[in-house]
């Protein structure tokens, strides 16, 4: 019976130890690394489509095929840029405080 006991006691304690991380809170990215990259990600899609515009120009893609990559690229572009309009705020209002707040 006791070693029994014992067993229940060292399961109990394998499973907290293991199941441990998936209770813990993952703490939200910092707002200087988020910031930083949906920098570089809007820098990236700027790119890609300065690349994709010099591509059309040089004839390397169809008007078909240029148009759908570009509205692609626009689209990752425009999300990226709410992101970054979405943290602005989010950091203007964190630096505001709670009498900031209304």
């Amino acid at each position: 019976m006791m070693a029994e006991a014992g067993l229940v006691v060292l399961a109990c304690a394998a499973a907290v130890f293991v199941l441990w991380p998936l209770w813990r809170p993952v703490p939200a990215p910092a707002p200087d690394a988020e910031r930083q990259r949906l920098l570089a990600a809007r820098e990236a899609a700027y790119r890609a489509l300065r690349d994709l515009d010099l591509d059309h120009e040089t004839g390397k893609l169809a008007d078909g095929d240029y148009a759908a990559l570009r509205a692609g690229y626009q689209a990752e572009a425009v999300a990226v840029l709410r992101r970054l309009d979405a943290l602005a705020i989010f950091e203007r209002d964190a630096a505001a405080g709670p009498e900031g707040a209304s």
